[in-house]
């Protein structure tokens, strides 16, 4: 069987890798012999295939997420005409460690992380891929955005393929409250002085000394909000101290405080601040000129 097989990369960074996969075969018979050389979470967005891997026989399709495993061999059919459309992320080995960890301890121990073949595919999951992925199609998206919500993505799948399989999450050693605040401080304290470029989760996890998949976790449930929402606002609130100052310029404050462009700058703005840039710098700096004036005034009452 020919497979006829397109694929698109949609991001690719240290975290994780992201690729559309197109694939329309001539026939629906078992086709040549496969291998994966990396682990894979491979979403099957449109139509079915089936994976035979030794004698077990898995379908994908839009219900049920499959797991490639990196050193495995496998063949694959088309049990209804019309190929299928995939999603497949590949995540790197440590991250895929650390998630697994919560239900296998084991799983360190072992040449690939994972020992799933297979797992549900729940609505809300599907339909936030399909966000994630339309993101990505659309253009440029912050990196920090994409990873930490792949590792959502990857959560929520490992966490019912787990239960279904009747495993529950280990409980494992605890560093204490106080411990993970200050682990969440210092990488506010990173981000602080790089909100204006665009660092990687893995970058401040090595930054603070902590792993980007257990960082991301623990700074949502510290502060909040995931870290790329954090950054957001680093941003946008150096831009309203810029444009209460009068900053002119706004496709250059866009670009220096790491937007890609003036649109994509003013879009975040309206979203948090609810006007627009050029608006707000003119409500601030008619405040400041309020403020002013009236201090002006109190000195000069003061003297008489």
């Amino acid at each position: 069987m020919s497979h006829h097989l397109h694929f698109r990369s949609l991001y690719n960074g240290d975290t994780v890798r992201v690729l559309d996969v197109r694939c329309r075969p001539t026939d629906c018979s078992r086709g040549p012999e496969e291998f994966s050389d990396v682990t894979t979470v491979v979403f099957a967005r449109g139509g079915t295939f089936v994976r035979h891997l030794g004698r077990q026989n898995i379908v994908a399709n839009c219900n049920q997420v499959l797991f490639f495993r990196a050193g495995e061999t496998y063949r694959v059919s088309h049990p209804v005409a019309g190929g299928d459309d995939c999603t497949s992320l590949a995540f790197d080995t440590e991250i895929l460690a650390d998630a697994a960890s919560r239900f296998d301890p084991a799983t360190r121990d072992r040449a690939s992380p994972l020992d799933l073949t297979h797992g549900p595919c729940r609505s809300e999951v599907a339909l936030f891929l399909h966000i994630l992925r339309q993101r990505l199609r659309a253009g440029p998206v912050e990196r920090l955005a994409i990873e930490e919500s792949a590792i959502a993505v990857l959560d929520a799948i490992l966490d019912s393929a787990y239960r279904t399989r009747g495993d529950k999450p280990v409980r494992g050693p605890r560093s204490s409250r106080g411990m993970q605040r200050e682990r969440v401080e210092s990488a506010k304290g990173y981000l602080s002085g790089c909100f204006r470029g665009h660092p990687s989760l893995s970058e401040i996890g090595r930054a603070v000394h902590y792993s980007p998949y257990h960082l991301a976790r623990l700074f949502r449930r510290e502060a909040g909000e995931p870290i790329h929402h954090y950054l957001n606002r680093l941003r946008l609130g150096t831009a309203l101290e810029h444009l209460a100052d009068g900053a002119a310029d706004l496709t250059a404050l866009a670009l220096d405080l790491g937007y890609s462009s003036h649109s994509h700058f003013s879009t975040a703005f309206g979203r948090h601040f609810g006007v627009s840039p050029s608006d707000a710098r003119r409500l601030v700096s008619s405040a400041r000129l309020r403020e002013l004036s009236k201090k002006l005034k109190a000195g000069l009452s003061d003297r008489a």
